[in-house]
């Protein structure tokens, strides 16, 4: 099984990445901009082919791509070169940039297409926060059971993580703060849950529950039900569901952002950060859902992946959009050895960070992946 996990990871992370580093490929050429090389994998190279003026090769370390478009990254200017990205004016370098962010979520918008129309233009999205409300859609919060205490009687009627309950005596749930309501109003009472999955579960929840487990013994998350239903909706569904997952994420960020200046503390944001150690834990527990989970997850880790490259961060397309906005108003301030010397702190910044969020997920992820 751990095999199959890691060619998942790697097929999935490799997938997103190509489809990133296609957009500024065909970005670039499309501006007559050359592509010196065009690798998927970091080196040593383990395969390397060259066909007409660009090189193409496989990294043996399969986390991330890169594109060498002549001129983008190198301290000499060679603005006198017409198939250098120094070339260029401003319009196409910011098509250069921004391309990959396109392509991924263009790829996202095609994968929510095939799945949306194939479960009836309905879909679900567990929620960080319960009181978000996606821009698109009719949407509906039902409670969904995040862990299940050992021994409580969630545990031994047969309540499991990623159920989803609907109803409880035939009461139409509003989410987890509903749910809470009815379980602590039947504290000794049998009572009968309705999953989404169609089946019931019938539980007495305790009256004297121990310490932090609750009547029921679960911890609870909402996830949004999103019925797109008018024809406008269905005929933009992917488009219209990949921006209701940006909005999400930036809501998300947002709030993580928020609370990290309110309690004085970055734990909150680092935690909610993750690397490949984290992304190969997900991809752990989703492929054990089925192919449908798999790629919605291809997709908002598509959708995750061009958003992230979209901070300023040097070293990231974020930064280099700014470079190309700073540069047009004043070339001379802005040089490209400015650039360069800021691409190369960023660089840095970079590395020391993707160890220190690697290092952070093996211990957020350990018993996943070690399970």
């Amino acid at each position: 099984m751990f095999i199959i996990d890691i060619i998942a990871f790697l097929i999935i992370l490799g997938l997103v990445v190509l489809v990133h580093e296609l957009g500024h490929f065909f970005a670039a050429k499309s501006s007559g901009v050359k592509v010196e090389e065009f690798g998927i994998g970091f080196p040593p190279k383990i395969w390397k082919k060259k066909i007409g003026e660009t090189e193409y090769s496989i990294g043996a370390i399969p986390l991330g791509g890169f594109n060498k478009i002549y001129g983008m990254d190198e301290d000499e200017n060679k603005s006198d070169d017409p198939r250098s990205y120094d070339s260029k004016g401003s319009l196409a370098k910011l098509w250069i940039c921004s391309a990959g962010i396109i392509m991924n979520i263009l790829f996202a918008v095609i994968i929510f297409y095939g799945l949306i129309i194939s479960s009836g233009f309905q879909t679900s999205q567990t929620l960080m926060y319960s009181d978000y409300k996606f821009p698109f859609g009719i949407q509906h919060n039902y409670p969904m059971i995040a862990q299940v205490a050992a021994n409580s009687p969630a545990a031994i009627a047969g309540l499991k993580s990623y159920d989803v309950v609907t109803s409880v005596n035939g009461t139409t749930l509003d989410g987890s703060d509903s749910f809470s309501r009815v379980i602590n109003g039947n504290k000794g009472k049998e009572v009968v849950l309705s999953l989404e999955n169609g089946r019931e579960i019938m539980v007495t929840p305790r009256s004297n529950p121990p310490q932090n487990e609750g009547a029921l013994g679960v911890s609870l998350r909402d996830t949004a039900y999103i019925n797109y239903a008018s024809w406008s909706d269905k005929a933009f569904v992917g488009f219209e569901h990949a921006y209701n997952i940006i909005d999400y994420s930036f809501n998300v960020m947002g709030q993580l952002i928020y609370y990290s200046f309110k309690d004085k503390s970055v734990d909150t944001l680092a935690y909610s950060m993750t690397g490949p150690v984290g992304i190969y834990a997900i991809t752990k527990l989703t492929i054990s859902r089925g192919l449908y989970e798999i790629m919605n997850f291809i997709a908002i880790l598509s959708i995750a992946l061009g958003i992230s490259n979209l901070l300023p961060i040097p070293a990231m397309d974020g930064a280099k959009l700014i470079y190309t906005l700073l540069e047009a108003v004043n070339k001379k301030v802005f040089s490209k050895k400015l650039q360069i010397q800021i691409e190369s702190y960023g660089a840095v910044f970079l590395i020391l960070l993707g160890v220190a969020i690697i290092f952070k997920d093996f211990f957020q992820f350990k018993d996943i992946i070690f399970k």
